[in-house]
């Protein structure tokens, strides 16, 4: 009771506390609040004289968060998050509305959208808002609720979050049908190292070896630019079997036959959820199956190159 108590007296302050903290602009959050700026501020101060805490720094119209202020902007995002789960629990509305995904951008495409094509079908009434996040900005968005799912391959432990392994993906070693090696009934390393590489940057991971020096022709953060020299230039590229089968056609590129690495495992992280027909959880098992149905696939000895934009990321 006692801490029921001290909750229900700041409750009436908090939604203005979390508009304010989320812009740190008066003017903005007035706006956003429909609520007078002077009221927004009156509330703010009133929430730090009864916690007896500064939770911002004072700049003119700007508000900036204190570290205290932004430790309990997650608390309170937290709170608001886990009642709008309840209501939607309470009112039978998992299947209805916005559900947040962040996905890699070429696994958004072979992965996340065949998945959404059955359920949009089935719960027309779901809105999914597919997006790429930084790792780093995934777990705290996760657990305020500004994402409901991430696919990723290296998740982080985090309280509060659950992570669930979807499959594994291969990836294989791709050329064109020019190329010196897309002839070779076999190719060993060394006849690979005698040539050039399309990479991404250092702060992307295609999963090549790392023990395997590569030379670098080119470097490239978006997969469709990698897939595209490898098909129409003498580079070789690391690329993911999937994305490769997803564009397979007229025999633009070559999958040459040695095998580098083992398939990498995926990932699906989200907070806990109250109920098992939650949207998260029906996404979650739509995408698993869209994981076997990829991983199955047999491998073609040549595919088409994409046109649409795809990050490595």
């Amino acid at each position: 009771m006692e801490r029921g108590r001290r909750v229900n007296q700041i409750w009436s302050w908090l939604p203005a506390f979390r508009v304010v903290a989320e812009s740190q602009h008066l003017p903005t959050a007035s706006k956003e609040a429909a609520l007078s700026a002077s009221a927004l501020s009156r509330a703010v101060r009133l929430l730090e004289d009864h916690l007896g805490q500064q939770l911002f720094h004072r700049d003119g119209r700007n508000l900036v968060l204190q570290p205290a202020g932004r430790r309990f902007l997650e608390a309170v995002r937290e709170a608001m998050r886990r009642v709008d789960d309840g209501l939607d629990a309470l009112q039978g509305s998992t299947m209805a509305g916005p559900v947040r995904i962040s996905a890699p951008g070429p696994l958004a495409a072979i992965l996340v959208l065949p998945a959404l094509q059955q359920l949009s079908e089935d719960h027309p009434d779901l809105v999914p808002h597919i997006s790429s996040r930084k790792p780093d900005e995934i777990g705290a968005q996760l657990l305020d609720g500004r994402l409901d799912l991430a696919i990723v391959d290296d998740p982080q432990p985090e309280d509060g979050l659950h992570v669930h392994l979807l499959g594994k993906l291969s990836s294989g070693l791709y050329a064109a049908p020019h190329h010196p090696l897309a002839q070779k009934k076999t190719v060993t390393v060394e006849d690979m190292l005698e040539h050039a590489f399309v990479t991404p940057p250092k702060w992307l991971d295609d999963h090549f070896p790392p023990h395997i020096p590569r030379r670098k022709a080119l470097v490239v953060d978006q997969l469709h630019v990698a897939v595209q020299a490898c098909a129409t230039g003498n580079v070789l590229g690391f690329i993911p079997d999937a994305v490769a089968d997803a564009y397979r056609g007229d025999g633009a590129l070559v999958r040459l036959p040695i095998e580098l690495a083992a398939p990498e495992p995926l990932y699906a992280v989200h907070r806990e959820v109250l109920n098992p027909d939650d949207r998260v959880v029906v996404l979650r098992h739509a995408i698993e199956a869209a994981v076997r149905r990829t991983s199955q696939l047999s491998r073609p000895g040549s595919v088409r190159p994409p046109n649409d934009d795809e990050d490595w990321s």
